[in-house]
């Protein structure tokens, strides 16, 4: 089989909101065959399959390793923060796989420090009920001081009422 270069446009994927972007064209090495039919290279693949994610801004490999790092967090850690198996946070580490749309907006969102990993674990609990949320207010409320300031309290005067 011969090899030869040939310009391939990389396109962001559709949403259900719009569809597919054009947003480059590479230069790929493909075979082709006696016939004329052209296969594209692995080489070329992982090309095309890096420029795509870096268009869509997903993180690579090395950047969500170092992440981790920095977070001082262990696979089996991370991966149970953003609920992923252990394998996939493995394969995307290593680079053979990316991770989807969704867990790498958590991964940006925790490399930027918009998110902290305390902030995951604390969403990782489970949810209560609005009469739940009440009496855990109420239970909060027990505990704080029992002082009150404004001029509600006491015929216009602002001084502190102690209950």
């Amino acid at each position: 089989m011969k090899t030869k270069k040939v310009p391939f446009d990389i396109y962001i994927p559709a949403t259900e909101y719009r569809a597919a972007v054009k947003v480059e064209t590479i230069e790929i090495e493909v075979y082709t065959d006696d016939f004329g039919n052209e296969m594209v290279t692995s080489e070329s693949s992982i090309l095309i399959d890096k420029t795509q994610a870096r268009y869509m801004g997903l993180l690579a490999a090395a950047d969500i390793r170092a992440l981790r790092d920095h977070h001082k967090l262990s696979q089996d850690q991370l991966s149970d923060l953003l609920g992923c198996g252990k394998k996939s946070l493995s394969r995307w580490e290593n680079g053979h796989e990316y991770p989807s749309q969704l867990v790498n907006t958590l991964l940006r969102l925790l490399e930027t420090n918009k998110v902290t990993s305390e902030d995951l674990r604390s969403v990782r609990q489970p949810r209560l009920t609005q009469c739940e949320k009440i009496v855990h207010f109420i239970g909060n409320r027990q505990h704080a001081p029992h002082t009150y300031t404004g001029e509600w309290c006491r015929g216009g005067t602002t001084e502190p009422i102690a209950m």
